[in-house]
């Protein structure tokens, strides 16, 4: 059934009236210094909140090799002009000796640590990677590793991840950021570290 003119009218004031009231509301909570600064509060963990689910995403295996697959298609599709088989990318270093049942067991709890370095820092990344201090080769070299995460061991992160925490930089210099001196100037030197991650993995001796 249609409206008469005058229903709608009456219809539409009261809207009108519940918007208006909607108004005082908000302009009341807005007027209350209480109010405002529990909502910063709500905005800042929010913020706080999307970027360590940005960090820990940047830090995951599975983003690196999809952007390794994604770069490798656009290289193919460019460079698609040689049949030339091409060589294999070598590791980082080399593999050296294999660890001793001592070294290996050291490894193993150390590995179930997450970041030593975000850890200092009151922060959790459990991917981690071990980062040999001593080289691969010499005595106790495999028991001399720290659990470090992507960003903490040789992938630079974004440089907007870097201003939010100064002290993710890689221990491997990507580029220019990072490297060894500047990784111990914001985190400490890597034998304090490793001295912490073995109090942490209940190992007692270094």
């Amino acid at each position: 059934m249609e409206l008469t003119q005058e229903a709608r009218e009456k219809l539409f004031a009261r809207q009108r009236a519940a918007v208006e009231r909607q108004r005082a509301r908000n302009a009341e909570k807005l007027a209350d210094p209480e109010y405002r600064q529990k909502q910063v509060d709500k905005a800042r963990e929010a913020q706080e909140r999307q970027r360590e689910k940005r960090l820990l995403q940047l830090q995951s295996p599975e983003y690196w090799e999809k952007r390794r697959e994604i770069i490798a298609r656009k290289r193919s599709t460019v460079l698609n002009t040689s049949t030339k088989p091409r060589k294999a990318i070598k590791s980082r270093g080399n593999k050296g000796r294999t660890p001793t049942a001592a070294e290996r067991r050291i490894m193993d709890k150390l590995g179930a640590l997450p970041c030593i370095a975000c850890l200092i820092h009151g922060k959790v990344s459990p991917l981690i990677s071990l980062h040999h201090i001593d080289g691969r080769t010499a005595p106790d070299a495999h028991a001399h590793v720290l659990p470090l995460c992507n960003f903490h061991h040789q992938h630079a992160a974004p440089a907007d991840i870097r201003e939010q925490y100064p002290w993710l930089l890689p221990v491997h210099a990507d580029g220019n950021v990072g490297g060894p001196a500047e990784f111990e100037k914001a985190n400490g030197t890597q034998l304090d570290l490793l001295a912490e991650a073995y109090r942490r993995a209940g190992i007692e001796r270094l």
